[in-house]
């Protein structure tokens, strides 16, 4: 794809919350350095607008946008009033980050004056972009997913069929009490953002979910899968692997990890342990029961016996030493209990880990059910017990899905294979071409 001998480069400015900080920052920003080294070739002209800065690159602008003081005092204004004179709490069984995005930032007069050509809108996260904001920029806009707040109430994810009825009174959930944060926020969005415009899903999972809102059921959706650079994401020597983390060479590794280790309950530790609490049990037969270890990464402790199985902390890990971790296990468990996408099982697909997760999130456009790894019932501990045993019992399976991993990977998330379909999408998605 050349598109400078035919017209300008398109001008895209990637917005966020963050550059390197948690799973959809990596994601922007792999996303965005996919596509400024090939910016020339795809007609692009890139830049970056985050407000936490840390990778030093001349294409990513950091820092809060400034805003005059009219703005700045009727922020300070607001936010004294609900300090001093704050609603009843809200309260939800859903304790996950929820974000109303009441207050304008400034970002969105600075991004106006950029006069880009397209904003694609990633993880806004609550101060990034006020939704009156978002909505100045939306005839230009075009939406990157990672989780479900672009299209449903303050939540970034839910279980909840809310979105799909219009956050009315009458599906307000037993279990909250407070202002319905929830539905004041949809119907924010509902006034500001009129106009459909394209949005892009990392998961067939997730896009689904968009379609079932009666924000952007008549909104175009795309499905592309996050990029990896498949050159540094392979397989190294295993063995090498587990002695840089101690871990026993004669025993079978299933491996478990997260950006903030055990402490995100929608990462669905709770439900491993209660698995692991069930598969010595399980591998009694093959005699594994005594030579199987779980190692976990993103945070470190002290080790812990699950269950009689050790588990070892393996501490928060770097690109290579993530590799590493992948390299040196048998299979990897992502037991979430919501997943946009999950990196971290396309990153142990490219180093040759089979990965087990649940059948309900967007885990399942990684994981072939019975080709890359396994597919357990929903949220089943028993299920996914089973599923840990009988897939270390049987190496030639283990063989299979290992090399089947790899080539997946290579075939469907190299940036290579990637890059062409997210600069046709951009291209696409200007006012221009719509």
């Amino acid at each position: 794809m050349n598109h400078s001998a035919t017209r300008a480069p398109l001008r895209v400015v990637f917005v966020g919350a963050h550059d390197s900080s948690g799973g959809a920052a990596r994601a922007l920003t792999r996303l965005f350095m996919m596509l400024y080294n090939r910016q020339e070739e795809l007609g692009l002209d890139l830049t970056m607008r985050v407000v936490h800065k840390t990778i030093d690159h001349p294409a990513i602008i950091g820092g809060k946008p400034t805003r005059n003081r009219r703005e700045y005092a009727r922020y300070f204004l607001r936010t004294r009033f609900r300090k001093y004179f704050p609603r009843k709490k809200f309260v939800s069984n859903n304790t996950l980050l929820h974000s109303q995005a009441l207050h304008h930032s400034g970002m969105g007069k600075e991004l106006l004056a950029m006069d880009a050509d397209l904003y694609v809108l990633n993880w806004l996260g609550n101060g990034t972009l006020s939704i009156p904001e978002v909505g100045k920029l939306h005839n230009k806009a075009l939406w990157q997913l990672y989780d479900m707040w672009m299209f449903s109430g303050a939540e970034h994810y839910t279980d909840e069929n809310r979105a799909q009825v219009g956050y009315t009174k009458k599906s307000r959930p037993g279990h909250e009490s407070g202002p319905d944060i929830d539905r004041e926020t949809f119907l924010r969005k509902k006034r500001h953002w009129r106009t459909p415009r394209p949005i892009l899903s990392p998961s067939t999972w997730l896009a689904n979910e968009a379609k079932k809102s009666t924000l952007t059921a008549t909104w175009p959706i795309h499905v592309i899968p996050y990029p990896l650079d498949t050159d540094f994401w392979h397989p190294v020597d295993k063995k090498a692997s587990r002695v840089t983390f101690g871990l026993p060479g004669d025993h079978k590794i299933v491996l478990f990890g997260a950006s903030e280790g055990t402490r995100l309950p929608y990462k669905g530790v709770d439900l491993l342990f209660d698995a692991l609490e069930l598969v010595k049990q399980k591998l009694e037969p093959s005699g594994l029961h005594d030579s199987t270890t779980v190692a976990i990464f993103g945070e470190k402790r002290d080790p812990i016996t699950i269950g009689g199985l050790p588990v070892v902390f393996l501490g928060e890990l770097d690109n290579e030493g993530l590799r590493a971790a992948y390299s040196a296990a048998d299979v990897m468990i992502v037991p979430s209990r919501l997943e946009a996408f999950g990196q971290v099982a396309s990153e142990a697909h490219s180093c040759a880990l089979p990965v087990i997760v649940f059948e309900n999130t967007g885990l399942t456009d990684i994981v072939g059910h019975e080709e890359t790894g396994l597919h357990a019932k929903k949220n089943n501990p028993r299920d996914l017990a089973d599923s840990i045993a009988s897939l270390l019992a049987d190496d030639a399976m283990l063989a299979r899905f290992s090399a089947a991993a790899r080539e997946k990977a290579v075939r469907l998330w190299s940036e290579d294979v990637v890059a062409p379909r997210y600069a046709k999408l951009l291209h696409d998605a200007a006012p221009d071409s719509l």
